[in-house]
């Protein structure tokens, strides 16, 4: 397994299929927020910093393709490896994948937590979230 620059492992993401059934990205700003309890003022603390969380739903899947899917998950070992979505999966959220608009971002599970769902049909369910791993 290939290292990256940031500590772990790079696990390569399965290609099939080529792109989620839907993603719903977030923008974590790091700041906070105080509230004087006595005057209701507001103390901001902007902490000057930003990253990118996702949350992915894949397509149902047959048994052969879901394997492959749950081997990898196991595999990111939680928050511990990362991995980066497949060329076909950046295109089409260019926006949302790259840092820089031609630099993918590298992410990893945002918990230590891997759940999957199998369906009377023999279908599988894959979701997971994911953040930015800087």
């Amino acid at each position: 397994m290939p290292a990256w620059g940031g500590g772990g492992s790079l696990i390569a993401i399965p290609s099939v299929p080529s792109s989620p059934a839907s993603i719903e990205f977030a923008k974590i700003r790091l700041a906070a927020t105080n509230t004087n309890p006595f005057t209701a003022q507001q103390q901001h603390q902007d902490w000057g910093n930003e990253y990118m969380e996702a949350s992915v739903l894949l397509p149902p899947l047959l048994k052969s393709q879901a394997t492959a899917w749950v081997n990898f998950l196991i595999a990111l070992k939680g928050p511990i490896n990362v991995f980066q979505f497949t060329a076909a999966f950046a295109a089409a959220y260019a926006e949302s994948l790259t840092s820089d608009g031609t630099t993918q971002r590298y992410w990893r599970l945002k918990s230590n937590e891997m759940r999957w769902s199998i369906h009377k049909a023999s279908l599988y369910g894959i979701t997971f979230e994911c953040r930015e791993a800087l």
